[in-house]
């Protein structure tokens, strides 16, 4: 093994047993001593960097190849290297973790979102951002206006030629108040300025949507496709006829396994629709609405998405929903008319 594999390596186990080793008595009686290389904690944290930036190009790679078990298992692999632990599922970390975010921001400290007003449907218009005291009674009497327009839109049915639809939900930061009590006690006591202090922070979620089309008796069919938005559901075949990078990047034996997971029945367990990551850079924000959009499905039919939302910072549990929409046939659109015409004139001549 060479000198910098082997360097990777110990840092990445020296990383992944940090909890146990930054707490060792003989590393806090070191330090006092002088008896720790000054640079060891600067190469760790520029090392802890880079590798973030490896894992978060490897995430997205997973969801270019729609895996969702690769997916889960690079973003429990990010909570780990930031914990520094060695199993982000672990009963013995949970429970640390737990007792460890109680005891520095009490019982309202532990990392949780909640989710609400849960929707998948037809796109919505974002309300307006204008404070209440500076609208006057006309802007008022429109708000309504479009409030009502909104709640039509979303009565109205998805159909497969919809360019799109749209999942949102309002999420609520349990731990926004305690974290934000204790970001402002500790610049005080650093003698920061809290306006500077709150910049620094960031905190990372991630929303993977995976999607199953049901059967008359609600059960999941075990052979859909995924056809979904008009293309074309072997993502590898698309990825492959554009030339992706990807295919440039791994071996024949990678790609047949990659392709492996989507053979078979029950591909929608392990078929990733769309992976999406939002990130909160205001520690104090205690709400708000997140929409993604999705493509509609090309068959008509009564579909099941599965939303799972799991952490980038913090050991937690994983939340999860699941809401199922109703889709209609839609209307062809003129021009794709006209091309099918122009198709079928070609092949009669």
């Amino acid at each position: 093994m060479d000198a910098p594999t082997e360097r990777n390596l110990i840092m990445t186990m020296g990383r992944l047993n940090a909890r146990a080793l930054n707490s060792h008595p003989e590393l806090l009686q070191a330090g006092p001593t002088g008896k720790i290389d000054p640079t060891y904690f600067q190469s760790t944290m520029e090392y802890r960097q880079r590798v973030g930036q490896q894992l978060d190009n490897v995430l997205r790679f997973a969801c270019t190849l729609r895996s969702f078990q690769l997916a889960c298992a690079v973003l429990d692999a990010i909570v780990m290297f930031k914990i520094g632990c060695m199993d982000a599922h672990s009963e013995t970390e949970l429970k640390w973790f737990q007792n460890f975010m109680e005891d520095k921001y009490g019982k309202e400290g532990t990392p949780k979102l909640i989710l609400e007003d849960t929707y998948l449907g037809v796109p919505t218009e974002e309300p307006s951002k204008d404070k209440e005291e500076n609208k006057t009674e006309a802007e008022k009497k429109e708000e309504e206006k479009n409030k009502l327009v909104q709640l039509i839109a979303q009565s109205r049915q998805v159909t497969t030629t919809d360019d799109k639809m749209s999942l949102e939900m309002q999420i609520t930061r349990q731990h926004a108040e305690a974290f934000t009590k204790e970001k402002l006690a500790l610049c005080q006591r650093q003698g920061i300025p809290p306006q500077i202090g709150m910049q620094a922070y960031r905190e990372s979620w991630f929303i993977i949507v995976r999607a199953y089309k049901l059967n008359e008796d609600g059960s999941r069919m075990s052979n859909w496709d995924g056809a979904m938005g008009g293309s074309n559901p072997n993502h590898f075949e698309v990825l492959k006829g554009n030339k992706h990078a990807i295919f440039e990047m791994l071996t024949e034996d990678t790609i047949a396994s990659f392709e492996k997971e989507f053979v078979g029945s029950d591909v929608s367990d392990r078929k990733v629709i769309v992976g999406w990551p939002f990130v909160i850079s205001n520690v104090a924000q205690k709400s708000g609405k997140v929409k993604i959009h999705l493509p509609p499905p090309d068959v008509p039919g009564k579909y099941e998405f599965s939303v799972t939302i799991k952490s980038q910072e913090f050991l937690c549990g994983v939340e999860e929903f699941k809401l199922v929409v109703d889709i209609a046939q839609g209307v062809k659109k003129k021009k794709e008319e006209n091309q099918e015409e122009d198709k079928e004139g070609k092949k009669d001549k």
